[in-house]
């Protein structure tokens, strides 16, 4: 066996052993939501060691967005000078993604070494056999802190993976906290009304840690400021501290901006398609210049030239322009499919047919995004991701058709329902794929030819000549 199929081999098998711990993100949650809690990960954390202690974060949450406003966090702070961890969820291709320095994931030798580091704190906690067991998203959460330890991070960026007040990531206290806007998401475990979840996304305000907040619903934007004084947490709303001086729209070449914070101003070219994303550079803008109050000086021209850097796939991503254009976005509640539906119509005004391919998990109201998208007049066809919380292709049609919402094709696979799309498709179509992250991601894989990470519980659709779909 060569080298390097050992290694693969090595890594393989380090994704199966952290896979093999209670996963909420891929299989159903046992005693939802009382799983929830802060002792598990203060546990394990306190037997490697507490490597979460002495660094420095930025801590982001929210419903929307929190992904692209931490990578830019992330990406303008490295463009300071500063060596910068980020951890994120989920990932699109590979779980390496989750860690990054400066923008690059964590390599398979390093993600090898540190399951074999933690895994005997892992294995401590469940002999205590009085707190559960570990689960993939803390064991995940304390090789984040471990490795940005290791790489001596200056400063690092976590995202939240659920609500904030009992994510495991909520162990820290930050240098600010940034809470991106809330929306209905979660709702079994967070709460079903805007201000029970914006209450759990305020949970991660720490006492005098300041706050950055994103343009907000009303009533959201009334609890983060409740919690906030709560905690005498100044707080900062993004939109208030950042000044948009100029905004040149270069539709799918993404915007030009000029933004201006303390008299300082600088141009940004934003590859992140949507006008959301304004938004979310604003809020990244803000999170960076509460810093410059601690001992993190940092220039705007240089956060600047950081975020015009930035690439988040699988979300507002076009994907292929020829022979027919495809577009995917992770949208999978009300407020990302209005958005996405915004998108669509400013960044495609000559489009005749949409074609959506609809794929969603196990949670997630799949009639709220077509509902939100019915103005695009699209034809529906329904599909299964390799998620193993994905919705069966039944089940999905089933639920449209309880919303009175035309399914044109119900499909096994998303290699199915792209090509059943492409065959649709007319010259002047647009492909659409979204519902969940994981549909958009496999779309971009077919499409790019990325080689997919299939992991134990990964779902393999089978094709008609009972062979399974690679």
């Amino acid at each position: 066996m060569s080298p390097e199929s050992l290694n693969n081999s090595d890594y393989q098998a380090a994704i199966s052993k952290l896979l093999s711990l209670a996963d909420f993100e891929r299989k159903s949650r046992a005693n939802d939501p009382p799983d929830f809690h802060l002792k598990r990960i203060a546990r394990l954390l306190g037997y490697l060691g507490n490597p979460h202690l002495d660094q420095n974060y930025v801590h982001v949450a929210g419903s929307k967005g929190k992904g692209s406003t931490a990578a830019m966090i992330a990406w303008g702070l490295a463009a300071c000078g500063y060596t910068v961890g980020l951890f994120t969820s989920p990932s699109i291709h590979r779980i390496a993604e989750r860690f990054r320095i400066n923008g690059t994931p964590i390599t398979e030798n390093e993600f090898i070494a540190l399951i074999d580091d933690l895994w005997p704190a892992v294995e401590k906690v469940t002999a205590d056999d009085d707190i559960g067991v570990v689960s993939v998203f803390e064991l995940e959460t304390a090789m984040a802190f471990s490795y940005f330890a290791n790489c001596s991070a200056d400063i690092s960026v976590i995202e939240v993976g659920l609500g904030g007040r009992l994510d495991s990531t909520n162990i820290i206290t930050p240098l600010v906290s940034v809470i991106t806007p809330v929306s209905l998401d979660h709702v079994a475990v967070l709460g079903d009304t805007i201000e029970l979840i914006a209450a759990e996304k305020a949970g991660i305000v720490k006492p005098g840690v300041p706050v950055v907040a994103s343009p907000q619903k009303p009533e959201a934007m009334k609890v983060i400021q409740k919690k906030s004084d709560e905690q005498q947490s100044k707080l900062t709303r993004s939109d208030s501290a950042i000044t948009l001086r100029r905004e040149i729209d270069l539709g799918l070449d993404g915007k030009n901006l000029e933004l201006e914070l303390n008299n300082q101003s600088a141009n940004i070219h934003l590859q992140l398609l949507g006008d959301h994303q304004v938004d979310n550079a604003q809020t990244a803008i803000a999170a960076i210049g509460q810093l410059n109050k601690t001992d993190f000086p940092t220039d705007l021209s240089q956060i600047a030239s950081g975020i015009n850097q930035v690439e988040w796939p699988a979300r507002n991503q076009l994907v292929s322009v020829k022979p027919i254009l495809i577009f995917v976005d992770g949208a999978h509640n009300d407020s990302s499919a209005i958005a996405l539906r915004k998108s669509i119509e400013k960044l495609f005004p000559d489009r005749e047919n949409v074609i959506v391919i609809l794929g969603t998990i196990r949670g997630h109201d799949p009639s709220v995004v077509a509902r939100e998208l019915a103005p695009l007049r699209p034809i529906f066809i329904t599909t299964e991701s390799r998620h193993p919380k994905s919705l069966t292709k039944s089940e999905l049609s089933d639920a449209l058709g309880d919303s009175k919402i035309t399914v044109t094709a119900t499909t096994a696979s998303t290699h199915e329902a792209l090509e059943q799309a492409k065959f649709l498709a007319k010259k002047n179509d647009l492909i659409l794929g979204t519902g969940s992250l994981f549909v958009a991601a496999e779309i971009v894989e077919l499409e790019h030819g990325i080689e997919p990470e299939l992991y134990p519980d990964t779902k393999l659709p089978v094709s008609p000549t009972n062979k399974p779909l690679q």
